[in-house]
């Protein structure tokens, strides 16, 4: 009665294998032959790159404009990838701090994410990330009084090696782990850098730490703080900066490699703020004809 069974319940799957594969098979081949080759065919499938970035203006990387329209480096560059596409851009700028944007990015609930993002290990680990496209450096803003307070008798220098006290970063950013190596200071942190540069000029904090563009802005804009502050470029300590995209976007991340890389830019935070204006127009020359 077993072999009996076993024969019927071989003669069904040989039935079922040779009436019914065939057409689940093409119904795959279809799906399949529908379905985008790889991310980029995918995006150009959709018509726009959904781009993500971090919610507050940090000029002149990105920023609203006078005229109201989102601009800057980081801006310019990533729509002359998606001009060379084909495709519109999509900015997201719901993240509300820049470690969300990775999240974002980790998710596949944005193509890639570009704003002047720090290529640390820790995020190397979640997202891909191309090649930089700016090198800038670890910077410290100091309040002068404080710094005076703990010279004794040592020269600025070494006691900068060893400052003491409360610095501050930008809270989920970088700097909040690049911080870690200043043993002798507390790590304070707040939603703005404005409101860390805020707090340093009054002496809350000893320092205030990020990358030197940033720096090189706050003194350039707010000259008064240059009575308060003294600025540290810490030429050891670089922070590249890159586009993150997922870990399964390899198609992405080396067209994106090939376009940066086409570009040319050898971009650094005095080039930027020193010759904005040239710079932007390089990018866009040079995106539209030469690549």
């Amino acid at each position: 009665m077993n072999k009996a069974k076993k024969i019927i319940s071989i003669t069904l799957v040989y039935l079922i294998t040779f009436f019914i594969s065939p057409s689940l098979v093409l119904a795959n081949e279809q799906l399949v032959a529908n379905e985008p080759a790889n991310e980029i065919q995918a995006i150009i499938k959709r018509g726009k790159l959904i781009v993500a970035m971090y919610s507050q203006d940090t000029p002149p990387f990105y920023y609203i404009d006078k005229n109201n329209e989102l601009t800057g480096v980081d801006v310019v560059l990533i729509k002359g990838f998606a001009d060379l596409l084909g495709v519109s851009v999509e900015f997201d700028r719901s993240a509300k701090f820049l470690d969300d944007v990775v999240e974002k990015v980790e998710k596949h609930q944005a193509d890639l994410a570009i704003c002047k993002l720090s290529v640390t290990f820790g995020r190397a680990q979640r997202v891909l990330f191309a090649e930089p496209y700016v090198n800038l450096h670890q910077s410290l803003l100091i309040n002068r009084l404080e710094l005076s307070r703990q010279l004794k008798g040592r020269s600025q220098e070494e006691t900068i090696q060893n400052l003491a006290g409360k610095i501050g970063v930008v809270a989920k950013s970088s700097y909040v782990t690049y911080a870690k190596h200043f043993e002798n200071m507390e790590i304070v942190q707040y939603p703005t850098w404005n409101e860390v540069v805020d707090h340093v000029v009054q002496g809350d904090i000893t320092a205030a730490f990020r990358d030197d563009a940033e720096v090189k802005m706050i003194l350039r804009d707010r000259p008064d703080t240059a009575l308060h502050l003294l600025s540290v470029v810490l030429k050891d300590a670089k922070d590249p900066k890159g586009i993150a995209l997922s870990l399964d976007h390899r198609n992405l991340k080396d067209l994106l490699d090939f376009y940066l890389k086409s570009l040319d830019l050898n971009l650094s935070a005095d080039k930027i703020i020193n010759d904005y204006d040239n710079v932007i127009k390089i990018i866009q020359i040079k995106a539209k004809h030469k690549v």
